[in-house]
């Protein structure tokens, strides 16, 4: 059976909140809920929906995992940056190792668009080529075409989001 992993997101949500002085209602306020949402979230008796979550963690400016699996309140804090696993977290555009990044995995995210792209077509070809289409090959035939879009959507919008992020 495999463990569980430790929720440290009450905890989190009243670490950060109080970090950056908001009240229950203030931090509701900006995240478009109500006190009762924020408080049932650092008391642990609800949790929020991913969209919730997704607006705390970019208010914060923290990851999903980050606020919901680590202890930020043991995490110290570097001249303003925030130090993860033994790095230094920054949102410098300028700054070169980010830079570098950015485009490594935007090469990345060019190279899988491409191995995609020639899945596709491998598909697309032995589909020519295929005698007969039973009921069962129908299903996997369409299954993988809408896996393929599916993934093409995917990789589409994680490319525009590292391009967003590396504008200067």
């Amino acid at each position: 059976m495999i463990k569980d992993p430790p929720i440290y997101l009450p905890q989190n949500i009243r670490y950060l909140r109080r970090k950056h002085n908001l009240s229950q209602e203030e931090l509701a306020a900006k995240v478009g809920l109500n006190r009762g949402n924020i408080a049932s979230y650092e008391n642990g008796t609800a949790e929020p929906k991913i969209c919730n979550l997704l607006k705390i963690s970019y208010l914060f400016q923290v990851s999903i995992l980050e606020l919901t699996e680590q202890d930020l309140s043991e995490i110290p804090y570097i001249n303003g940056k925030v130090k993860l696993n033994g790095n230094h977290h920054t949102t410098d555009n300028n700054n070169e190792e980010y830079t570098s990044k950015l485009k490594q995995h935007l090469a990345k995210a060019e190279e899988l668009q491409t191995v995609v792209s020639s899945l596709y077509n491998c598909h697309c070809f032995k589909l020519k080529n295929l005698d007969s289409q039973d009921r069962n090959t129908q299903v996997l035939i369409s299954n993988f075409e809408q896996l393929y879009e599916i993934t093409h959507k995917l990789l589409h919008s994680h490319k525009e989001l590292l391009q967003f992020v590396h504008k200067p």
